[in-house]
């Protein structure tokens, strides 16, 4: 171990956790480990600074989500960070490897923090804010959106589900919201708008991953095919993911656009020429993603 990492402890001991937390973020910074990411992260958590402490703990996730102290220890992290529902969307992919006790465990862990957490901050401001949703700028949204993982699982439901049928909601947070529900297992039924802010319904449990679905697999195979170096593709490849997040859950896509969509996508073959219903659709994805990298 380093002169640093050597100084922090001692810091620690002497409970100075300000200049234990600067002499690690050094030795961090140099060379990346679990041993100092762990020690970084008891140093967050003493000064309750949860939301460095939960993003350090992502950075190792897979050696806290093996140990059940530290799992633990990052549960609280991740709920007082704000975090409560994205913590329910990774305890729902861990627990098949954990055994029954173990979940009740981490169970009763997280209803506990999240009673404690929510009896220090509330979240009535914050649902309102998300009934009103529409009336804010599309930067504001985002961020209330993101405070809205905070909540409990029922309450985030209760609370965006309305989004998603608000024709002045932006598409991709309408498409992170389904995804949360994916990842959260709800077994519900929702209204939401297509691309053309036409109202549909959707069954949430017939949601996928975006890599799952066939229209992905055919672009991105065509995609492979592009004559780019490899810093454009990724670029590109970016850019192409986010216009399928605006069009998730593909469910309304027309037929003929549907076979249209790799040439609209891609623009990868010059004679290829789009009718006008194609032009104001390819219009209408690039103002999509513009809006939201202009923010």
């Amino acid at each position: 171990m380093s002169e640093l990492y050597f100084q922090a402890e001692e810091a620690y001991k002497n409970k100075d956790y300000t200049k234990a937390r600067k002499l690690l973020e050094k030795e961090y910074l140099e060379k990346k480990t679990f041993r100092t990411n762990y020690f970084l992260f008891l140093v967050f958590f003493k000064i309750e600074d949860y939301i460095a402490a939960y993003e350090t703990a992502n950075e190792y996730i897979r050696q806290y989500i093996i140990d059940n102290e530290k799992f633990k220890k990052y549960q609280k992290a991740a709920i007082f960070a704000g975090m409560n529902v994205k913590l329910q969307e990774l305890s729902n992919n861990i627990f098949e490897y954990t055994t029954e006790s173990e979940q009740k465990e981490f169970d009763k862990n997280q209803q506990t923090l999240l009673t404690d957490y929510l009896n220090k901050n509330s979240k009535l401001e914050l649902m309102k804010q998300l009934s009103y949703l529409g009336i804010f700028p599309l930067f504001q949204q985002r961020k209330i959106l993101k405070d809205a993982y905070g909540l409990s699982v029922d309450d985030f439901f209760i609370n965006t589900k309305k989004i998603l049928i608000d024709s002045n909601i932006h598409p991709l947070l309408k498409s992170n919201i389904l995804d949360d529900y994916r990842k959260l297992n709800l077994e519900e039924t929702v209204q939401y708008t297509d691309y053309k802010n036409t109202v549909k319904t959707l069954d949430v449990k017939k949601l996928k991953e975006i890599e799952e679905y066939k229209i992905y697999k055919k672009i991105y195979k065509e995609f492979k095919q592009l004559p780019m170096n490899d810093f454009e593709k990724d670029l590109k490849w970016k850019e192409i993911v986010l216009k399928l997040m605006v069009l998730y859950p593909f469910n309304d896509i027309e037929q003929n656009l549907e076979q249209n969509l790799i040439y609209i996508l891609l623009c990868n073959d010059e004679f290829k020429v789009l009718n006008e219903q194609e032009l104001a659709f390819s219009k209408k994805l690039e103002d999509y993603i513009e809006q939201w990298n202009n923010l």
